[in-house]
């Protein structure tokens, strides 16, 4: 599998994850769809801290955390301004609980090299799910997409938070792409991906031909010739990409490597900007040699393999445990603390 490789998956652990739910409290799903941290406040199992964001997520795409070390463990949840977004961050922070104490589930985990990373698509995916549940997905977005209007719309007539919109809408792209929300400033806020890197939470888009042409206007707009900036200063390839203003102060881009939903026909582009593209590369972690065909990844500039390893998965293997008692190599967050145990074993 590719970067793509979560695009299938992700969903699917999240379909499994509202199994879980359902199972654990019958007839929940609707509560928390229209008020998220109202009912997760009546489980017993867990708690829900409100807490001043710190700015520092992690890997985490959200204002929120999970303490597992708590007694009953703790989903922590920033106080942001909106009561949408604190619903999705419960939300996500739950589903991190559900993976972290469900056997079915976590074993999935195990899967995946960058477990971490599936474990972050699949609670976006589970907390968008349980907001925008399938049937609440219109007909023409099935069929070819979402469009930046969309995204506005299905704000507009749900209970769910613009980055659960972002998510739900991003899994419905026919392609690579992205939909990211955005401040009055051009500054990332939350970014939903589907095959390609997404430009990072924080970075600043305002000079991109697509975000500096919105943000002179309220309405919506269009570019062929578009692309993100990620943090080395890099650029994406080009990009089809709409914006539309969801409020005021915030805007939402769609961004697309072809079959966009605002256009009758968008040729795919070729890759311009990988010097490697076309070659052959041998991965390190695994041996495999294969030709490639996508952009490196954007942390580590090196390409990745068909099971998804790059450089960074070589850097993190290094802080890889053993558990003395399964045996299993696993990530540090599999354990607590400094312990030799991992949580499932201990």
């Amino acid at each position: 599998m590719t970067r793509h490789r979560f695009i299938e998956e992700a969903p699917r652990q999240a379909e499994a994850m509202i199994a879980a739910v359902e199972r654990l409290h019958p007839g929940v799903l609707e509560a928390l769809r229209a008020d998220p941290l109202a009912e997760l406040h009546r489980w017993t199992e867990i708690r829900v801290s409100l807490e001043a964001e710190s700015g520092d997520g992690g890997r985490c795409s959200v204002a929120g955390s999970y303490r597992s070390d708590s007694d009953p463990p703790t989903l922590v949840v920033g106080e942001a301004r909106s009561l949408r977004r604190r619903g999705f961050t419960g939300l996500h922070e739950l589903g991190h609980h559900l993976q972290q104490t469900d056997t079915a589930l976590g074993q999935r985990l195990f899967d995946w090299e960058d477990s971490e990373a599936f474990e972050e698509a699949a609670c976006d995916a589970f907390a968008a799910r349980v907001l925008v549940p399938d049937d609440r997905i219109p007909e023409h977005v099935r069929r070819r997409g979402p469009s930046a209007d969309d995204v506005v719309t299905m704000f507009r007539t749900s209970q769910a938070s613009r980055e659960a919109c972002c998510v739900r809408a991003a899994q419905y792209l026919t392609g690579g792409g992205a939909v990211v929300l955005l401040d009055i400033t051009g500054e990332v806020l939350f970014a939903a991906p589907r095959g390609m890197i997404p430009p990072a939470r924080g970075s600043d888009q305002s000079r991109t031909p697509l975000v500096s042409a919105a943000l002179r206007t309220r309405a919506t707009i269009q570019r062929d010739k578009t692309y993100v900036v990620y943090r080395s200063g890099g650029h994406s390839d080009l990009l089809y990409g709409q914006a539309a203003w969801c409020d005021e102060d915030y805007l939402i881009a769609v961004l697309a490597e072809d079959s966009v939903a605002w256009r009758a026909f968008t040729a795919p582009r070729p890759y311009t900007r990988s010097s490697r593209f076309g070659s052959w590369w041998e991965c390190e972690t695994c041996g495999d040699s294969f030709k490639v065909t996508e952009p490196a990844c954007e942390e580590c500039g090196e390409p990745r393999c068909g099971q998804g390893h790059c450089g960074c998965t070589t850097a993190r293997s290094r802080s890889d445990r053993t558990c003395e008692r399964c045996s299993m190599v696993l990530a540090p967050s599999r354990f607590e603390g400094a312990s030799m145990t991992c949580r499932d074993c201990s």
